[in-house]
């Protein structure tokens, strides 16, 4: 039987203060700097360009899919707003810019939850969808696309 490998709990890397200082894509394309001003993480300063595309097929397994590219298996544990950003891209909006994928689960998240209390939750709920965005690309379940 072929390896699995787990899809970090991102939120939980964070509590834990388990980030790595750079999150890259399997290109060699760096992504994110979860330590430093959030614009200077390509991923953000680049939203507007870069596009995103699915790479992965669903199994008989609900919790696993499959790396078109590579055939790996990956698991990943029920998450809502990973479940959106992989879904939106896959199904709804092929090549989305990276904005229109974290607008697309903001919006999803107020509609479900409603508005955030203040800037600062916005914000860090934002950067939060960013880093597992960024760890979708890393893990190539996402292909990102640079305009």
């Amino acid at each position: 039987m072929e390896q699995i490998i787990e899809f970090p709990d991102v939120l939980e890397l964070v509590e834990q203060h388990k980030l790595p200082k750079e999150i890259y894509a399997p290109d060699g394309t760096l992504l994110f700097l979860p330590y430093e001003p959030a614009i200077e993480s390509p991923l953000i300063a680049n939203r507007k360009k870069w596009r995103l595309f699915a790479n992965y097929s669903l199994t008989d397994d609900y919790e696993v899919v499959q790396i078109n590219t590579t055939g790996q298996l990956i698991r990943i544990k029920e998450d809502p707003d990973i479940d959106e950003m992989m879904g939106y891209t896959r199904k709804n909006h092929p090549g989305a810019t990276v904005e229109e994928v974290i607008s697309f689960a903001l919006e999803s998240t107020v509609e479900q939850t409603g508005e955030f209390k203040d800037d600062d939750e916005f914000g860090a709920y934002a950067l939060t969808l960013y880093l597992m965005l960024a760890y979708l690309i890393h893990y190539g379940l996402l292909i990102l696309v640079k305009d």
